[in-house]
């Protein structure tokens, strides 16, 4: 009886689960004017869920 050869498992790279290779900020492909409505849209929620009296 011949034994299979056990395929190599390679080790996960732990760099990449860091924090600093993720996606984040603005991209190439976003156009800055969206990115300003989002901001713009973001803090009227804000300040509208905060309690003012």
């Amino acid at each position: 009886m011949k034994l299979k050869n056990m395929p190599k498992i390679k080790a996960r790279n732990p760099v990449a689960l860091s924090p600093l290779l993720q996606k984040g900020g603005m991209h190439d492909s976003e156009k800055p004017r969206a990115q300003h409505r989002r901001d713009r849209k973001a803090m009227k929620c804000e300040l509208k869920s905060k309690n003012w009296l």
